[in-house]
């Protein structure tokens, strides 16, 4: 079993983190978007973990992916959650619509049947997130469906879910064929539409990230930091981290001293 790297709070962790918390409590589609390496996964799987039973990680790996493929993968992460062991997933929209919502009512307690015929109260249904993670992946067409099941008036849920698309920075600014990715009926839904950039990884979140990592002389600290500053550096935590498995092998393991990060980054 792989060792759980430990969670490191950064500045772009911790407005991501609360922003995900509003999203789901509320019950809203949100919109995040960056460069790789700044993190946003690793928020995702903390803010998960901190709601436990309550949100749905959704990674679609194939470009472009269209409503039936994403469909699937989020029934697969529902029935996750619900610990159904339940596989099979239909190919046509109209069935895994149906599955999900059935999935959903399952992770509530509902009876389908009530459910379908509005019966219940849904402001006392559990709060429930699906959060997909490399959203650039999936097509506008699917991203634009997924509204439903957050939409309060036309619900393809028992109960409005909250939706968060996380991709990085090619996402939800990009334009793909002249049009933006994400439609303007989902951007008038969203809470957050907000785009992150390497500047927003601070220089304190660097040092959090060395100190975690490694034992450094103050002035290697000092010396790594800034060696991520500038206008182009890329402030990119995995970077850091490449860096820092290589001064470690420079360091022959012991302390990394601000010579060892000169010589490092003449290597690097």
């Amino acid at each position: 079993m792989a060792e759980m790297t430990e969670f490191l709070s950064t500045s772009v962790a911790r407005g991501l983190i609360a922003r995900l918390t509003a999203t789901h409590e509320r019950r809203r589609i949100s919109v995040f978007s960056g460069p790789p390496g700044i993190g946003k996964t690793t928020a995702i799987d903390e803010f998960a973990r901190r709601r436990p039973g309550e949100v749905a990680i959704v990674k679609v790996a194939r470009r472009n992916a269209r409503e039936v493929l994403v469909l699937q993968h989020t029934l697969e992460a529902l029935r996750h959650v619900i610990g159904s062991s339940f596989s099979h997933a239909p190919s046509s929209v109209w069935d895994l619509r149906n599955d999900l919502f059935g999935a959903a009512c399952a992770f509530a307690h509902l009876e389908t049947g009530p459910a379908r015929r509005g019966e219940y109260d849904l402001a006392h249904c559990p709060r429930l997130t699906l959060i997909f993670d490399e959203a650039q992946n999936l097509s506008r067409e699917a991203i634009d469906s997924l509204r439903y099941w957050s939409d309060a008036d036309r619900c393809y849920a028992p109960f409005p879910l909250g939706v968060a698309f996380v991709g990085n920075n090619e996402f939800s600014l990009a334009e793909r064929g002249g049009d933006s990715v994400i439609s303007l009926a989902v951007a008038d839904r969203a809470l957050y539409i907000q785009t992150l950039d390497y500047e927003d990884v601070v220089d304190d979140d660097l040092q959090l990230f060395i100190d975690a990592r490694c034992d450094c002389e103050p002035d290697a600290v000092t010396a790594l930091v800034r060696a991520f500053r500038g206008p182009r550096a890329q402030r990119s935590l995995r970077r850091l981290s490449d860096l820092l498995e290589l001064l470690q092998d420079e360091a022959g393991g012991g302390t990394i001293s601000a010579d060892d990060v000169r010589r490092g980054l003449l290597i690097a």
